[in-house]
């Protein structure tokens, strides 16, 4: 038997056993082959990203880990003081303390014992005012550094970090405070949160009490310590500038105290009172109610006001904070009244118009161009331009207006600022609303002879009245007199800026004269102190709306004293009193009481004319009422501080004074009661 087959078969399967071999290794060599190249291939990619970071990127990642050492930290600046004209700070910066503390080793460690963490509560409740109630919710709600109170004492954290030492951190920030609560609020205003100015002069001046930021540069390690060879630059922060202002604390406070007792008594919507310096244009004081607390200006500080305010809806809110934030003796446009027949009369004596010997006939109306103009009350006859102004008689203003004409008249109220802001140093002062002369039609004009159809701002009023105290110079107002640098020197003093001439000298005499005349023997009545030369003019006017009047009123007296030397003007503004609608009954005791407190103040001496005794301060004049409405007529005695009695009885109704008793130019006592008769 051959074996030849069975070799051949051997030979084949060691054949194919190593073709098997030979293509496993070559299957390996081209793996091998792959990855060798995917090697070189990531190594080429890593070497030329490493080139790219370290070559083309190299200086930017080294500015940029110079940046992460570096640190920068901003230093604020100390916000200056503002003062008031006596350099008592009506606000400033205050440093307040925060308390952090570490509850694990002060009150949650196990090692405590139970009475040791009552005692720790009861220490931290004496020096924080928060109760030992709250204190433990703080202390069980978290862990670690938690902050427990702000604004403490410098002596009560360094009480309790004496007391626990590394257990307490203490951290202090630079915060406004306004001592005096809202004290010439409107003045001063408030800083936001970011301690920038919202409004009055924190926001008229805010670069200036700002200052500068500094910078201090320093170079740390990871863990944010400074490296003793690394770069350090501290750039000082520049503390804010200071400021001296106008306002006198002393005439503040009086008209705070007169404005508080007058709404009480009128129940108004708000009050306005502003005193100023007639000669230099000073403010000397100013005062709105409602007013606010800066320190806390987001909600009213009347409570019964913050009652109505947290009924509120948020955009309610909102528009209730800006109108309370407000001043209306700087933004709020008004129709002056009779306040502005002072103006009317001294430009129809100024332009010749008319003069000493003018007359004036007031049967109780007017009729211009077909439209009937009543006057506020019984018909005053045959006048003088002094007694025209004295009855506040609207019938004759107009006249002296349509004789002046539109295009004389117009340019005195350009010359008497009404045309024009006053450029006060205070934010959003109001534009005023007066008619085109060219357009002006006679009705126009003659109501604009006693005040209405003209709407001005109160501080252009006030100037304008100022320049009757100061020989017929307009003056420029100011609220802040001195600028101190951070060591309390003067950088820059604020000087007296007259404006212009707008009458001569011997027609603001005239006009003081006239005013003066309004108070001892006119409406002005209320407002009269024996022995002081007050003098000044009533104003009521209905309030616009809706392209028309409504009811309401804004009831005024602006005055001046002394006549003979004037040393302050005092503006005071009663909107929506209720009960009597009247000037001299709603704002005339609050100029009073103004001026006697002021006018002593200022050193202002009394001096008693020869017909003028001292026993007259506790007598009354009966004014004559008889031929009046009895609502004016009540409104007339009110003003003097007398009372009525209606006869027949008072049916509430209104009726026609037919006889009066005591009869006018008796003296009474105040408070006494005149009878008066209807038919």
């Amino acid at each position: 038997m051959s074996n030849k087959p069975r070799k051949s078969t051997k030979k084949k399967r060691i054949d194919e056993a190593m073709s098997r071999r030979t293509g496993v290794v070559d299957e390996n060599r081209r793996r091998l082959g792959i990855g060798f190249m995917l090697v070189v291939l990531m190594f080429s990619v890593l070497t030329f990203r490493l080139a790219y970071w370290q070559i083309v990127r190299g200086d930017d990642l080294n500015e940029k880990a110079t940046e992460m050492q570096d640190q920068d930290t901003t230093i604020d600046p100390v916000r200056g003081t503002i003062y008031d004209a006596n350099m008592n700070p009506l606000a400033q910066s205050v440093t307040e303390y925060e308390l952090y503390v570490y509850s694990q080793s002060l009150y949650k460690d196990k090692k405590i014992t139970e009475d040791e963490r009552k005692k720790v509560l009861k220490n931290l409740s004496k020096y924080t005012g928060l109760s030992e109630k709250e204190l433990k919710e703080k202390f069980e709600n978290k862990d670690n550094l938690i902050k427990l109170a702000d604004g403490l004492r410098r002596d009560d954290v360094k009480a309790l970090q004496k007391l626990y030492d590394d257990s307490v951190v203490v951290k202090t920030s630079m915060a406004r405070s306004y001592p005096n609560k809202d004290f010439a609020s409107h003045v001063i205003g408030f800083v936001d949160s970011n301690n920038s100015g919202r409004s009055g002069l924190e926001y008229q001046y805010n670069a200036l009490l700002t200052g500068v930021k500094g910078r201090k540069l320093s170079t740390t390690d990871s863990q944010g310590n400074t490296l003793f060879n690394g770069n350090r630059k501290y750039y000082q922060a520049e503390d804010g500038k200071s400021i001296v202002t106008t306002i006198d604390g002393v005439i503040q406070n009086y008209a705070e105290e007169a404005v508080a007792a007058g709404e009480k008594k009128t129940r108004a919507e708000s009050i306005s009172c502003v005193i100023m310096s007639p000669k230099s244009g000073d403010v000397l004081a100013m005062v709105n109610y409602p007013s606010y607390d800066p320190n806390n200006p987001y909600e009213p500080s009347d409570p019964y006001a913050l009652k109505q305010f947290s009924k509120l809806s948020d955009s309610k809110q909102s528009k209730y904070l800006s109108r309370m934030w407000t001043n209306p003796i700087i933004s709020g446009v008004y129709e002056p009244g009779s306040t502005f027949k002072l103006v009317t009369a001294a430009s129809a004596l100024d332009s010749g118009s008319a003069n000493r010997k003018s007359r004036y006939k007031c049967p109780g109306y007017i009729v211009v161009n077909g439209t009937k103009i009543n006057c506020w009350g019984t018909a005053h006859g045959t006048e003088s331009l002094k007694q025209a102004v004295g009855n506040s008689c609207n019938p004759a203003m107009a006249r002296v207006a349509l004789n002046m004409g539109s295009k004389r008249f117009y340019d005195y109220i350009d010359l008497f600022g009404f045309d024009d802001k006053t450029g006060i140093d205070l934010p959003g002062e109001g534009n005023s609303i007066v008619k085109n002369p060219t357009n002006l039609g006679d009705v126009d004009l003659a109501t604009t002879g006693f005040g209405h159809g003209i709407a001005i701002t109160p501080i252009q009023l006030m100037c304008a009245i100022n320049a009757l105290g100061n020989d017929g110079n307009l003056m420029k107002p100011k609220v802040v007199q001195k600028i101190l640098d951070s060591d309390g020197k003067t950088v820059r003093t604020i000087k007296d800026t007259k404006v212009r001439k707008v009458v001569s000298t011997e027609v603001a005499d005239k006009m003081r004269e006239i005013m003066q005349y309004y108070v001892e023997k006119g409406g002005g009545g209320a407002a009269y102190i024996p022995g002081y030369r007050i003098g000044g003019k009533t104003g009521t006017a209905n309030i616009a709306s809706n392209g028309g009047y409504s009811h309401d009123t804004v009831a005024s007296f602006i005055a001046m004293a002394p006549m003979d030397d004037p040393q302050v003007t005092v503006l005071v503004m009663v909107t929506r009193p209720k009960g009597s609608e009247f000037g001299a009954v709603n704002a005339g005791p609050i100029v009073k009481r103004i001026m006697s407190g002021v006018l002593p103040y200022l050193g202002v001496s009394k001096k008693y004319a020869k017909n003028e005794r001292r026993d007259q301060e506790t007598k009354v004049i009966v004014p004559k009422v008889t031929g009046m409405n009895s609502k004016s007529a009540i409104n007339y005695l009110s003003a003097r501080g007398l009372k009525y009695k209606a006869v027949p009885a008072d049916s509430g109704k209104s009726f026609h004074v037919v006889d009066q008793y005591p009869k006018s130019g008796t003296k009474v006592s105040p408070h006494s009661t005149v009878y008066l008769y209807s038919k």
